[in-house]
């Protein structure tokens, strides 16, 4: 059972748990986000990037005159975000955790 830690009071107790409750949702994104790119290159066949491009999930406009280049650089860019967001979620986390009153909201 999670003990109460910080009120929900605004403006401020409110703001530290929905910024908690956020964090983790951005996590989540993030870890979602990274796997569907893995998943999306997994065995494609094809100019690699384009599995990103225009008609997928993804949505990445395509480059007309150079096919998979707008793709490559999006998968690049997550792996670089997902990299950084990881440095950041371990070095933050027990303290993200110590004030963290089970309000999280993924």
């Amino acid at each position: 059972m999670t003990a109460t830690i910080i009120s929900n009071t605004p403006p401020f107790g409110f703001m530290t748990n929905q910024t908690v409750a956020d964090l983790f949702v951005v996590n989540e994104a993030i870890n979602r986000l990274q796997e569907a790119v893995a998943t999306a290159a997994s065995g494609f066949e094809g100019t690699p990037g384009t599995e990103y491009e225009t008609d997928s999930n993804f949505g990445v406009q395509p480059d007309p005159a150079s096919p998979g280049t707008k793709g490559s650089d999006y998968a690049y860019a997550i792996g670089n975000l997902a990299a950084a967001w990881m440095t950041f979620w371990t070095a933050a986390l027990s303290s993200i955790e110590a004030i963290d009153n089970g309000v999280r909201n993924p």
